[in-house]
């Protein structure tokens, strides 16, 4: 992989600078600062973080941070409703998602619900009109643009004029014959298992006793029969009283002279067969006749002007299909080529929601052959284990499952298991074979790179297709935000320094989630390794089908479904910030390369899903096992606990291209593993062979007892599996780890509560195996590290536990446990690093001023409040200034005059010296003080009675398109406060507005009492705030960015009222006060005597949308059955809006070495 990462690395570097020098070569200083963060591998991973070439360390980072380019922000999915918006209103949402700060919009088409999908929906002229002119204008304005594979996200699908549903181009399935039983598809918790079994009518089933004749009886067909229907296989098979398949009694009736009988059409079939007179059971013996029919699934998507079908995975021949369909409609105009040439486009594929139509599995015209020479056996004879292991669109709707489907082998659960693993491994190969990589390579040769979400959900190895896409996904709602969920996707990504982006939002209520939700979701998602978020939903102010207020609603016929971002929140004026701040992170997260501890070595093709949350009842099939401190599949958290991080890792990986062992760090690159834990009771018995080559090379290895019993395929190599495990632990740098407490048979993909206590932590310790960030044992803290090319560390943290949810554990010492919300203890950074601190809201890079040297490690000490995150970079240099090893003032920093203590309270106060020596002072610090006396304008949004007042029209060629939107009215509430306070509070205002509050007053500053302050506005914010001190704004800049410049669309837009304007483009702000720990230093505004202060404070519309009844409250597991909401910590409720208070928090600096 090294070769291909190079190339990409080139051809993101020649993007990256076309672009830059396009938009302002005289910005040189801001051009150097974008270089410095250029891709080291195929996105934008940063091998350094480097600014301009002369400066201090500390300046090369603030370079870096300050201002982070538009490749770092998040992006955004656009559900559009069909082409049914006007060209104004494409270029109205175009300029508010330029001047959100957004990098790029994934183009996504839904039901309009109203518009005529002739004339309208996709494939239609219209449809390329729109398409075209939002790709051109987000490629003009340095943007990305990211293609769903079909008409939306649910399956690369062609309009049927480019391809046959009956060809092999298309989605294929196998399919049996009715006359056996089967299982109720979906909606259901639990695995399939335990669904409903829908037993055969009597006349359907070809049931034979001993030594009966089924002469002449109709070989049952597939409840739907279509046009390519053909008989793939018969099969007879003894089964026992309870349907059970006895292993090797099955007979090809095929190959049985005249068994079968075919008669005038391809579907017409006859069985004369006589059964044995005896089997294994003797005369008792019964035989069940299954027929195999492979035939198109005719799945289809829309909205269409004509049916669009799902291509097939598993064929070559299903991208070709696709690369016909693209070439004519997206890459048939050769200007836009050129654009897409030079700019960033992504073809993105969505969760796999490739349906079997009624099928038990999917098919190629060659798979059994594929299926033979991979794993040298014919999986055809047993194929009908598989039947309902796996639902198609939905399936496991829990982590913990037997592939186990509606027939069984009798006695023989290991064999049952070992075949069904070897079907859904070879779907794996072929998915990556003949869709994958062959649609990467056809689309990066026209420019376009590819996005994929993984597996989940599927019977398909979740983190080997991770190789074969530029980009991997993964999905925050189909994970339930769960940690050890998440990591599942992310060792590819790792190994390959491929930037991995996740799907994010989809969980959260429409108008029922705050700004602080979303950076919840973005938070936990950070700290299991993702790099990227990708936000969900988008959607226009107007619309065709539906104009209520606030906004139009796109898909799923114009209800309110999921949370939509747009210019009806009054939060979004704010959007830019949001974006600088969620830019630093993810830029400090691709810096570099990953230096993720432990690889967990997994292999499960079966990987489930709880969009559901909590199941209801909560059981540990459905929880949040990440609040109650239970791992998911390695059970254990004590690891986690202590600071190391981990993924889970297919063996397949080890071999990928570019994954390798480095002998002299004694890591697995390129995630920089320090050791592998063999967990699993399978192991595939090649992957041990890399196991054991690496570890004979001085890798160290934990193997759990009970792991690595067998091979989780039908290859007859479990011996030779022993063998090799058993020189493995002969190994001096391989440990084995107990579990204690576990039953006999105890199996991590299972669903019991044990598996919880282990010796993992202490053999890894016997091994010197320590974190790269390690701290004392805690339920607060998760991490992520990089490393640069020089040497340099950056380190993520986050405090992730809410305290709340305990008691629903099922550890008793859990249950009781009560940490609180706030967290100080020290990090143990592995090796000498110089130690600063990144503010990811402002871009501010401070020196820290207390640390200190042990065993090897830097300590920094860290405190860190619930929902909140510290960022942290480590520069590879020996400390050559004065430093702070321990001190009791509130801050020890490195500031312009040096070496400073911040005290925020009057005391007497010491320091420790690296030097040795002691310092000790007395400061007096004025008393904090609340600012009095506010005039404060609370501006009410609401929607215009006359419903769609704003009209905009326009015809194009005969077609005239009308779209509609509610204005906004605004109302004004003038309030005065003696001191700040939530609305909810203020009787003129109200727990049921939302909109914008202005707050204006004035306060004395007295600036011979203090070296300069605080401002704090409470322990607690909903939403965005701005603040202004003396007429400047606090925390942020206009960002001179060359990618974030205002710029417009270049275009007259109507305004719905008959008049037009022309944007010109907004200045964006580089950051300005956190919202989730809502204290600003004000220090560099302040003026001695009178200042004043102005605060803008923007809602969402949570509280107007719960008075009109657009929504409703929402409160965790209240309600019946599954309208119950399951989703813990997301509750829909009036929000307090406003600041809580406005204090000034004076404090006083010391310099000890001026």
């Amino acid at each position: 992989m090294q070769d291909a990462c190079l190339k990409n690395t080139e051809s993101e570097e020649k993007y990256m600078r076309r672009r830059l020098l396009k938009r302002l070569l005289a910005v040189l200083i801001s051009v150097l600062m974008i270089v410095g963060m250029l891709p080291a591998a195929l996105a934008e991973t940063a091998t350094q973080a480097d600014g301009p070439e002369n400066g201090t360390f500390l300046q090369r980072m603030e370079a870096v941070f300050s201002d982070p380019d538009r490749v770092y922000s998040s992006d955004m999915r656009w559900w559009l409703g069909s082409a049914s918006a006007t060209d104004d209103t494409l270029l109205e949402e175009i300029q508010a998602l330029y001047d959100s700060g957004f990098r790029g919009v994934e183009l996504c088409m839904q039901e309009d619900g109203v518009a005529p999908d002739e004339d309208y929906a996709y494939g239609s002229e219209m449809w390329a009109h729109k398409w075209k002119l939002i790709m051109n204008k987000l490629l003009d304005l340095g943007m990305s643009v990211y293609l769903t594979s079909g008409t939306n996200w649910e399956t690369s699908n062609v309009p049927e004029r480019y391809m046959s549903p009956a060809s092999q181009e298309a989605s294929q399935s196998l399919f049996i014959g009715l006359g056996v039983k089967t299982q109720q598809q979906g909606g259901f918790d639990g695995p399939p298992e335990t669904w409903p079994v829908v037993e055969p009518e009597p006349d359907e089933i070809i049931l034979l006793a001993a030594g009966e004749s089924a002469e002449g009886a109709a070989l049952p067909l597939p409840e739907t029969v279509r046009e390519n229907c053909a008989l793939v296989g018969v099969y007879a098979y003894e089964i026992d009283p309870e349907d059970r398949i006895l292993y090797g009694t099955d007979i090809d009736l095929l190959a049985v002279d005249g068994a079968i009988v075919k008669g005038e059409s391809d579907t017409d079939y006859t069985v004369n067969w006589t059964a044995p007179e005896a089997g294994e059971q003797g005369a008792d013996a019964r035989f069940l006749i299954v027929p195999l029919w492979s035939q198109g699934t005719y799945q289809t998507a829309s909205p269409a002007i004509e049916p669009c079908y799902a291509t097939n995975y598993f064929d070559v021949r299903g991208v070709e299909a696709l690369r016909r369909f693209w070439t004519d409609s997206y890459l048939d105009d050769p200007e836009l080529n050129e654009k897409i040439m030079n700019g960033d486009v992504q073809l993105f594929m969505d969760s796999i929601e490739l349906e079997f139509g009624g099928g038990i599995t999917w098919w190629a015209e060659n798979i059994r052959q594929e299926f033979i020479d991979r794993k040298g056996y014919d999986a055809l004879p047993y194929i009908l284990l598989v039947k309902d292991i796996d639902a198609g669109h939905l399936t496991v709707m829990g982590p913990y499952r037997e592939l186990k489907g509606t027939y069984d082998l009798v006695d023989n659960d290991a064999l049952r298991e070992k075949l069904i693993n070897d079907w859904c491994d070879v779907l794996t190969q072929l998915y990556e074979e003949n869709m994958l990589v062959p649609l990467k390579e056809w689309l990066n040769s026209v420019g376009i790179t590819t996005r994929a979400q993984i597996s989940y959900g599927k019977t398909l190895e979740i983190s080997e297709p991770s190789v074969y896409v530029d980009y991997p996904e993964a999905e925050n709602l189909n994970q339930y935000n769960q940690i050890d969920a998440l990591r599942l996707s992310t060792a590819g990504a790792k190994l390959q320094n491929k930037v991995i982006s996740t799907e994010s939002g989809g969980d959260n209520p429409v108008y029922g989630a705050s700004t602080q939700t979303m950076l919840r979701d973005a938070y936990i998602q950070f700290a299991s390794g993702y790099q990227r978020m990708i936000w969900h939903i988008w959607t226009a102010g107007y619309g065709y089908g539906n104009y209520n207020w606030p906004g139009y609603m796109a898909g799923f016929g114009g209800d309110v479904f999921f949370n939509r971002w747009g210019t009806r929140e009054p939060s979004s004026a704010n959007y830019d910030v949001f974006n600088a701040h969620i830019g630093r992170v993810q830029a400090l997260l691709r810096a570099g390369k990953s230096r993720t501890d432990l690889g967990f070595i997994h292999n499960n093709w079966a990987q489930g899903m709880k969009n559901h949350g909590d199941a209801n009842p909560r059981s540990l099939q459905g929880m949040n096992w990440m609040l109650a401190h239970m791992g998911i599949y390695y059970r254990s958290t004590e690891l986690q606990d202590n600071g190391y991080t981990y993924n889970y890792v297919s063996p397949d990986l080890l071999s990928a291209e570019g994954v390798y062992f480095d002998p002299e760090t004694r890591t697995v690159e390129l995630a920089g593993y320090k050791a592998l834990v063999i967990y699993q009771r399978w192991l595939d018995a090649d992957g041990a062979l890399k196991i054991l080559e690496w570890a004979e090379q001085g890798l160290p290895v934990v193997i759990l007892e009970h792991a690595a019993q067998t091979t989780p395929f039908n290859d007859g190599r479990d011996e030779e599996l022993a063998e090799t495990i058993a020189r493995l632990t002969a190994l001096d740098n391989v440990r084995v780890a107990q579990i204690n407490g576990e039953s006999e048979d105890f199996d991590y993909l299972a669903a019991v509560a044990e598996g919880y206590d282990d010796d993992v932590l202490e053999a890894l310790q016997e091994l010197g195996v320590e974190p790269y960030a390690g701290f004392d044992a805690n339920h607060q803290l998760l991490t992520q590290s990089r490393e640069d090319e020089d040497g340099n560390r950056y380190l993520y943290v986050y405090n992730y536990c809410s305290n709340d949810y305990h008691e629903y554990s099922m550890l008793e010492d859990v249950q009781t446990e009560d940490h609180g919300l706030d967290i100080a203890t020290d990090i143990r950074v592995d090796g000498i690093y110089v130690p600063y601190e990144l503010d990811s809201w402002t871009g501010k890079v401070t020196g820290l001023g207390e640390y200190r040297y042990e065993d090897g490690k830097t300590v920094i000490p860290v405190e860190l409040t619930y929902g909140n995150i510290a960022t942290y970079i480590f520069e590879n240099a020996e400390p050559e200034a004065l430093y702070v090893t321990d001190t009791d003032a509130d801050m020890a920093f490195v500031g312009e005059d040096g070496l400073t203590l911040r005290a925020l309270a009057s005391g007497s106060y010491t320091a420790t010296l690296s030097s040795g020596e002691t310092a000790a002072f007395d400061v007096t610090v004025p008393e904090p003080y609340e600012i009095t006396d506010w005039d404060v304008i609370v501006q009410s949004w609401t929607g215009n009675p006359e419903v769609g007042d704003l009209v905009r029209e326009e015809t194009i060629g005969d077609l005239t398109t009308v779209n509609r939107k509610t204005s906004t009215v605004v109302t004004e509430i003038p309030v005065t406060l003696e001191t700040l306070t939530t609305w909810d509070n203020i009787p003129e205002v109200g727990r049921e507005v939302s909109g914008v509050g202005l707050y204006d007053a004035t306060f004395n500053w007295d600036a011979s009492a203090a070296t300069g302050a605080y401002i704090d506005f409470g322990d607690a914010l909903d939403q965005t705030i701005v603040v202004w001190i003396n007429g400047e704004r606090i925390g942020g800049e206009v960002s001179t960015n060359p990618s974030k410049l205002p710029r417009s669309v270049g275009e007259e837009i109507g305004d719905g009222m008959g008049g037009s304007f022309v944007p010109e483009g907004k200045e964006e702000f580089t950051g300005g006060v956190s919202w989730t720990k809502p204290i600003a230093d004000i220090s560099a505004y302040l003026v001695d005597g009178e200042n004043t202060i102005h605060i803008e404070y923007r809602t969402g519309l949570t509280n107007v949308a719960l008075a009109n009844g657009l929504i409703r409250i929402q409160h965790y597991m209240e309600g019946e059955g599954r309208r119950a909401p399951t989703w813990f910590g997301y509750d829909v409720d009036y929000r307090s809006s406003g600041p809580q208070q406005a204090v000034i928090v004076p404090f006083v600096d010391t310099v000890l070495n001026p």
